[in-house]
């Protein structure tokens, strides 16, 4: 049935959602965003922001029922009045989210917490979640929860902090082999190789059939990898099949043909990584593969476009990377905003590209305030 929409006039304004970073003109969008991504919005679906963003929009009629709905408990109530503000959704739509609101709400806070910051890292941002992972460490503090927090970590590359929260882990649970599994992968990462290897060597004393897995043979590879032993490397490699390893270190030696020959004919990124090391003559061939990676991904990889972009860049087309790096955009990501500077640097759009650096500095104090 067609549904006449609210606003009649069009909007230029929009909210940025800061759980997804999704952009919305209308009141519509906000609630078709809200019912969709109810987790990362439940903290922000009538905050002030949103409040004055509905008032901008012309919506004056509704304000004062918004702030009734505000007061509501329990979240499932409030959520549902807010969604219910127009007739945009069915009964049947709503009875549905109703149901798993309840079920979320009768979970432990820190599982709700949880909940939504391992969503957070597998949508690929970990700073976002550290801050409900820390939130529902207030509330317990067990081995599972300290495992997530340090892999969150591990993705922003905080290696030292994740080592010890894995300390704290494995202390809880001593025989729990995927939480030690990490601690190895963190203390390598953090460059303790002396607490890597007494693990690695531990584990296998306590069942010799552990020096056959695939996860504990990419570990060894991995020390040894680090350790700058690369032949070593290899053969730990080459035994567990991880075949993204043994092309990256035939990368670090420079042999770029047994790296690109170690990868499968879907491996379209990595070979456009190597085919950008061999240098800028190669740059061509790296813009190919990274097309067809883009044609394989999901709709809207951002990272896949901006490198694009990048490999645009360094064939100096500088057209191309412009049309490349709007894919990407609009974003917060720091990554994303600096090459977008870099190129409208070298269109000549220098207004633009202070403009951007300008960006950039934002972004990284908003990414630095998320991570407290």
């Amino acid at each position: 049935m067609l549904q006449l929409c609210i606003s009649q006039s069009v909007s230029t304004t929009p909210y940025t959602f800061k759980g997804t970073g999704i952009r919305v003109y209308t009141l519509e969008e906000a609630l078709y965003h809200t019912y969709h991504y109810w987790r990362e919005s439940v903290e922000e679906f009538l905050c002030d922001e949103i409040m004055t963003w509905v008032s901008d929009l012309g919506h004056y009629h509704l304000l004062s029922r918004l702030t009734e709905i505000k007061t509501q408990d329990p979240l499932s109530r409030r959520m549902l009045a807010f969604l219910s503000i127009i007739e945009y959704f069915n009964p049947a739509e709503l009875a549905k989210l109703k149901s798993e609101l309840t079920l979320w709400e009768h979970r432990l806070e820190w599982e709700k917490l949880k909940d939504r910051a391992d969503h957070l890292v597998s949508q690929g941002e970990p700073i976002k979640a550290l801050p409900l992972y820390r939130r529902a460490l207030m509330y317990e503090q067990n081995a599972a929860l300290l495992n997530n927090i340090a892999i969150a970590n591990m993705k922003l590359a905080n290696f030292k902090e994740a080592v010890v929260l894995l300390e704290k882990a494995r202390k809880l649970q001593p025989n729990n082999m995927n939480i030690t599994l990490h601690y190895i992968e963190a203390a390598i990462l953090s460059e303790d190789y002396e607490s890597a290897k007494a693990t690695l060597d531990e584990v296998e004393s306590q069942d010799t059939k552990l020096s056959l897995d695939t996860k504990v043979l990419s570990l060894r590879g991995l020390l040894a990898y680090h350790q700058k032993n690369y032949t070593t490397a290899l053969d730990y490699f080459t035994k567990a099949g991880d075949t993204n390893m043994i092309s990256d270190t035939y990368q670090q030696m420079r042999q770029y043909d047994d790296a690109l020959a170690a990868l499968g004919p879907s491996d379209h990124s990595q070979k456009a990584e190597i085919y950008a090391s061999y240098g800028q003559h190669h740059i061509p061939q790296a813009i190919s593969h990274l097309k067809q990676a883009i044609a394989q991904a999901p709709p809207g990889d951002a990272l896949l476009w901006t490198k694009l972009a990048k490999y645009y860049r360094k064939n100096h087309d500088w057209q191309r990377a412009n049309e490349a790096i709007s894919h990407a955009l609009p974003t917060r990501n720091p990554i994303i905003l600096l090459e977008n500077a870099r190129i409208k640097k070298g269109l000549g759009r220098m207004r633009d590209y202070q403009a951007g650096l300008s960006n950039v500095l934002l972004a990284l104090k908003e990414r630095y305030r998320e991570s407290e």
